[in-house]
């Protein structure tokens, strides 16, 4: 089983992935943690304040193969991270996708009329 998890940031992505850890004993890869990695190992000319499209180009690619080998493997994995494109289905076959479970993470109306000015900062 293979669970992607989307979102915008601070929606709780890390956190879901972290209880879903716990709950299922799957683990998770954080694709922040990736960026940093390829980041810092010098293999990219991408900082992490680069857009966030071109940090998709960059990244979906890696994470899609790493997903597509746990298929393949018949391996767990939740992925989390806010650089897994909205049209990510297309890269996979219809096969693949029974393997795949997809979830993204929003803001609603309510929280955000909460908590706006803590956001906002």
């Amino acid at each position: 089983m293979i669970i992607l998890i989307a979102g915008d940031t601070h929606t709780g992505k890390t956190n879901l992935a972290q209880k879903l850890l716990e709950h299922f004993k799957i683990p998770y890869l954080s694709i922040d943690h990736l960026k940093m990695g390829v980041n810092r190992s010098g293999n990219s000319v991408l900082t992490p304040e680069s857009d966030d499209d071109a940090l998709t180009e960059k990244l979906w690619p890696i994470v899609r193969e790493m997903v597509k080998t746990c298929i393949e493997n018949n391996q767990s994995l939740i992925v989390e991270g806010c650089y897994i494109p909205f049209d990510w289905k297309k890269d996979f076959s219809e096969e693949e996708k029974k393997s795949i479970s997809y979830l993204c993470l929003i803001f609603c109306r309510a929280y955000l009329e909460k908590n706006f000015e803590q956001i906002r900062k």
